[in-house]
């Protein structure tokens, strides 16, 4: 890879992980070049130093490596190969030595179709999604799950540090969108199956900050208990990662469980579970929120 002077980075999509992590890009001393399609999230980043394209073409004309953090498979395949509303997408300027690479949590098809094009065009790509919420994207600490070619990963390995500690290579392109799929059906299953536990605990009589002082000192603690479990209990429901969101990345789930043939009945009920807290307007929130389902189904109490 080029000096980092010398290399101009691409950061397309400053939501509310993506411009923290493009901050910490600009910060490690990198040229950076950002759009987004609402100019105002460029603010912070321009008074850094950054400089912003009026499109995805021209900012992958003048970027040799371009990220994306998107919402979701639709937003990516539009910014990267499709027209709407006059926008130049990404393709329009990918040839030889341009890397792109998508850090949106997308399906592993999108992923395989859209390498397929940056590869016709000369150019690489690596789907790279992230483990972790606000804090870590801000502090630089993220997971970063690689999927495609490894002596790609070698040559952007320096600019993912920016943004992440642990950077895992998991196989070819897609495995890794396959991979956050894994970890956030597993997280939301971890989530409704500890607020659950909470609930029966109370209706038997214990008292639930016993409960969880029990569960985080035995082999059955989790990120969940640590983290999310005294801010159940006093319904604390700040935002690290939205109900919403969730239940967007719980689509993505059972769309490629079905691509795959793979039954999911578990995650499938849990589905039904956090889409029942958005219905009663909760979505904004943070996931965690779910908890308040068990506490309704079981007369109402109060963790």
């Amino acid at each position: 890879m080029k000096n980092k002077n010398e290399l101009v980075v691409g950061f397309i999509g400053l939501g509310n992980m993506g411009l923290p992590m493009a901050e910490n890009i600009i910060r490690a001393g990198y040229p950076l070049i950002v759009w987004n399609r609402t100019i105002q999230r460029t603010k912070s980043l321009v008074n850094m130093g950054a400089q912003v394209a009026t499109s995805p073409s021209e900012l992958t004309r003048r970027a040799s490596i371009i990220f994306t953090m998107l919402p979701g498979p639709h937003e990516v395949r539009e910014v990267v190969l499709g027209k709407k509303d006059g926008l130049s997408p990404v393709i329009d300027s990918i040839k030889a030595n341009k890397i792109l690479v998508d850090m949106t949590t997308n399906l592993p098809d999108i992923s395989r179709i859209i390498e397929k094009e940056i590869h016709r065009k000369g150019g690489e790509m690596l789907d790279a999604p992230v483990s972790g919420s606000v804090k870590p994207a801000t502090d630089g600490t993220l997971t970063i799950l690689v999927g495609g070619k490894k002596d790609v990963l070698d040559k952007i390995t320096p600019l993912l540090l920016t943004m992440g500690k642990n950077i895992l290579h998991i196989g070819p392109i897609g495995s890794a969108c396959t991979m956050k799929l894994v970890l956030n059906m597993h997280l939301a299953t971890v989530m409704a199956s500890f607020a659950e536990s909470l609930a029966f605990g109370f209706k038997s009589g214990l008292e639930p900050t016993k409960t969880l002082e029990v569960i985080n000192n035995s082999i059955m603690k989790t990120y969940i208990s640590e983290m999310k479990g005294l801010k159940v209990i006093n319904h604390d429901w700040s935002t690290a990662f939205s109900l919403n969101l969730m239940s967007k990345d719980l689509e993505l789930v059972e769309e490629t469980a079905n691509m795959v043939r793979a039954p999911i009945p578990i995650t499938n009920i849990i589905k039904q579970i956090y889409d029942s807290c958005i219905s009663n307007g909760k979505g904004e929130m943070d996931f965690s929120i779910v908890a308040t389902k068990f506490e309704e189904i079981n007369d109402n109490i109060h963790l």
